[in-house]
């Protein structure tokens, strides 16, 4: 009976270390994401390209919302 926790208590903890690493790739790719349109809307500001402006805020707006969605979802949940 013991051994079947154990088997359960290590699924568990992969479960768990695998969402942990798809929470910092989420983070990370939603951090480089708005990093990205940031200079997307710098270099359209300076060639007063306002589609290169939408873009870049489109992109921003995408990645904050996909990093926002990310820290409201609990790491540990089972």
């Amino acid at each position: 009976m013991e051994q079947k926790e154990s088997k359960s208590t290590a699924e568990s903890e992969r479960r768990r270390l695998i969402r942990s690493k798809i929470h910092v790739g989420l983070a990370a790719l939603g951090t480089l994401s708005a990093v990205a349109g940031i200079g997307v809307v710098i270099n359209g500001g300076l060639y007063f390209n306002r589609t290169k402006v939408l873009v870049g805020v489109g992109i921003i707006v995408v990645s904050t919302i996909l990093y926002i969605s990310m820290l409201f979802v609990a790491a540990d949940d089972d």
